[in-house]
């Protein structure tokens, strides 16, 4: 077949010594760190108009992007491996990176979904078609990546982010064939992106899922009363959440929830919900007590 990543354009730009092992982190770009909108036509034709000022972050990401890159003391082994997964197309890399830039948020490598050559090649609904998109971009990933590494991968449920990160491990861990071909289309997606996603499957070799941890921001609070979660699956309600349980994870400072809590209250989040916030972590993912 053709090249089977075609419509995937991506930078791996780190190096790893022989031997590395440790945690990776994986993001979500679409409404996980950016508040962005391209996966109509409409949004399409906005993108030569964007400005890498005119991007927003989501409340909390920045500081939280920032003490992930870090580390959790100042012994750590600094700049952890950190990547972004976009279904935006790559006509926005640019305007991207330089808003990482700005938020001083520092990549290893960036996906985007070139959605132009979808629509180019008459498949305008691939545009949206997501968990054969991300299983092929982590499929990427995880063959530039050392054996013996822990992914902590990010997502939102607007979308399939927990389906596609569960699926990408199980993958890895030796789901192959039929088996991932009808697992592939019950998640809606096509017979153009199954072949891309069989193909790559074969160039990843097979180990112990890799995926340590799935955390997903409940933008619609579809997952946060679900009692039937995997385990490995986090589902928070704000970024304040996520970063209670990163810390109690020994995976960011001590100080991190606080700089996210304060992002927050930069964007009118009131003393109340902050508190709520916190109470509902406590309550619901077993984290420590905390005040703001």
């Amino acid at each position: 077949m053709k090249d089977p990543a075609r419509y995937i354009n991506r930078t791996s730009d780190r190096v790893y010594d022989v031997g590395w092992s440790g945690d990776v982190f994986v993001w979500d770009i679409d409404k996980t760190y950016l508040d962005t909108r391209f996966s109509s036509l409409r949004g399409l034709l906005a993108i030569p108009f964007e400005l890498a000022i005119d991007k927003r972050a989501l409340g909390g990401t920045v500081p939280l992007l920032r003490a992930l890159r870090v580390g959790p003391t100042p012994s750590s082994p600094r700049f952890s491996p950190l990547y972004f997964v976009s279904g935006s197309p790559p006509s926005l890399r640019a305007v991207i990176e330089q808003k990482m830039m700005l938020d001083g948020v520092q990549p290893d490598g960036i996906t985007f979904k070139d959605q132009f050559k979808l629509l180019r090649s008459g498949r305008p609904r691939a545009i949206k078609e997501q968990v054969g998109y991300k299983l092929a971009a982590l499929l990427l990933l995880r063959a530039d990546l050392p054996a013996n590494v822990r992914l902590h991968l990010f997502g939102d449920d607007v979308e399939s982010d927990m389906e596609a990160f569960l699926l990408f491990g199980r993958v890895c861990a030796g789901l192959r064939g039929d088996e991932l071909s009808r697992t592939l289309r019950g998640h809606g997606t096509r017979e153009p992106e199954i072949e891309s996603v069989l193909a790559l499957s074969s160039s990843v070799a097979v180990e112990k899922d890799p995926v340590a941890a799935v955390y997903i921001h409940g933008a619609k609070g579809r997952l946060l009363q679900r009692s039937d979660l995997d385990p490995r699956v986090t589902a928070t309600r704000a970024f304040l959440q996520t970063a209670l349980v990163l810390r109690q994870r020994g995976l960011v400072d001590d100080e991190c929830p606080a700089r996210v809590a304060e992002d927050l209250r930069r964007l009118a989040v009131s003393a109340e919900e902050l508190e709520s916030l916190a109470a509902d972590a406590h309550l619901r993912l077993g984290v420590e007590s905390v005040a703001f």
